[in-house]
């Protein structure tokens, strides 16, 4: 069954809102990261709490009006995102590979699921599936920056366009896979309740004078 016309309006504005919560958090680390040179600690949690309280705030803005989230899945998302950078930077581990920091993201992926799942119950049963979702999707952007972006100062435009656009584009695969996994119980919901969108005309009866 293919989506309805507001089941495809949710994606769009999804995947929209996690890209710029993805840009946004870029601007937020680099912010939070002037603290790590004062306090000599937190390199990695800025990290987490820069990108997870940013795309979580973006996040939430949408799943309030869609399936009426509260406060909690952006603190949720805040949160899971955090405690494993954080948990790295405790043990002061410094060789971060690609494949331990994308293992970071999965991690605090499931942990911010985790707490969202309570969210879905009202558009699905089976909204534990969301811990995996949630997991799997916040993996992949990390994936795609440790596997594309030419580490060192670029030194052509191609280098340039590479890092840019993995960065850039991390928002989006987030958002996709997020979304994807949104939209068979937007739509479902759709199917057996209309539209979820409040009437935008007044419906008052005509006077019968």
């Amino acid at each position: 069954m293919g989506r309805t016309l507001v089941g495809r309006r949710a994606f769009v504005i999804w995947v929209g809102a996690n890209a710029a919560g993805w840009l946004l958090g870029v601007v937020v680390v680099l912010v939070l990261s002037t603290l790590e040179e004062l306090t000599h600690f937190g390199n990695m949690t800025y990290v987490g709490l820069g990108m997870g309280g940013s795309v979580g705030f973006a996040q939430w803005l949408i799943a309030r009006k869609w399936f009426g989230a509260t406060a909690r899945w952006m603190w949720a998302t805040a949160i899971g995102m955090t405690l494993p950078f954080l948990l790295v930077d405790l043990m002061r581990v410094r060789d971060l590979n690609s494949f331990l920091l994308s293992a970071l993201a999965a991690i605090g992926g499931l942990l911010a699921g985790w707490m969202q799942r309570n969210s879905l119950q009202s558009l699905s049963s089976k909204a534990n599936r969301w811990v995996i979702v949630s997991g799997v999707a916040w993996m992949c952007p990390a994936l795609l920056v440790e596997l594309v972006i030419v580490p060192g100062h670029p030194k052509t435009i191609l280098d340039s366009v590479r890092n840019i656009g993995s960065i850039g584009f991390g928002g989006v695969v987030l958002g996709v896979i997020t979304g994807l996994a949104l939209a068979s119980p937007l739509n479902a919901r759709e199917s057996q309740h209309g539209s979820a969108d409040p009437p935008l005309r007044n419906t008052k009866p005509k006077s019968s004078c």
